[in-house]
């Protein structure tokens, strides 16, 4: 189930770094999926195109932490993330020859870390 809110002030609607989204998303998810003898519907939640406008940072960001990883040989921290986010880092440097990745930490705190292939 895809909701698309629209309308004036959707940044507040957002928040910081979309946390506000994430927690109305979450609470829309409860009250869909109530009644535990119907198949469960995944809720995505979005405003102003959003969550690709995250996604394609978030690709950006691991391209970048990639490439300041190689340079260095050193491992670097990440922000603490949502498994959401963090999927999209992992997938995005699955692939990579010279870099991987793992996730640390305990939520809400739980941050990837990146690090140079030995």
């Amino acid at each position: 189930l895809y909701i698309n809110l629209n309308g004036p002030k959707m940044g507040l609607i957002i928040g910081y770094r979309g946390e506000t989204l994430d927690s109305l998303q979450y609470l829309a998810s409860l009250v869909v999926n109530k009644e535990h003898d119907i198949p469960y519907k995944k809720v995505v939640l979005d405003t102003e195109n959003y969550r690709k406008k995250r996604e394609e940072t978030l690709i950006r960001v691991a391209e970048k932490t990639a490439y300041k990883v190689r340079k260095t040989g050193r491992p670097y921290k990440l922000e603490p993330m949502n498994p959401y986010e963090r999927r999209v880092i992992h997938s995005a440097l699955q692939d990579n020859d010279y870099v991987y990745t793992f996730s640390q930490g305990d939520e809400p705190h739980r941050r990837i870390v990146v690090d140079i292939k030995k």
